[in-house]
């Protein structure tokens, strides 16, 4: 009788834990300014810069971070909205985030080396690679 309800307990208290959700990680918001510093911080460490190019990146990257900034913010009013994009508006939105990816991609190609903007691009296409993964898992 006594092994029946130590099996029972267990049993009761493995499915307990076994039923709680995960724990939701909430991520640090970051400012524009902040963002473009870590980034480029990070790509000082990958790419080797010299002053000037990460004081020429880090414009860059502040340009980037609050323009991303804005387009978040847009994002989630019109989600709040409910709103749907049309699909000219999906078309211009790809459309110009690709004109905004060959801007991104010239200028940096004005900054690097030819070993950097090779390594820069390599590096590139691996994140592109992960996020593709992320977003099929999702």
């Amino acid at each position: 009788m006594k092994n029946i309800l130590i099996v029972a307990i267990l049993v009761f208290t493995v499915n307990v834990y076994a039923q709680q959700p995960a724990k939701k990680r909430t991520k640090a918001h970051f400012t524009p300014e902040q963002i473009a510093t870590l980034q480029t911080k990070r790509m000082t460490l990958y790419l080797q810069l010299n002053e000037s190019q990460q004081q020429q990146i880090l414009e860059i990257n502040k340009k980037r971070a609050v323009i991303c900034e804005q387009k978040i913010e847009a994002r989630k009013t019109r989600l709040q909205k409910g709103e749907k994009p049309t699909a000219i508006e999906l078309f211009n939105k790809k459309s110009a985030r690709l004109d905004a990816q060959i801007a991104h991609q010239k200028e940096m190609k004005k900054i690097l080396t030819e070993k950097q903007f090779e390594m820069w691009k390599k590096s590139r296409i691996r994140k592109n690679v992960l996020i593709k993964k992320r977003i099929r898992k999702a």
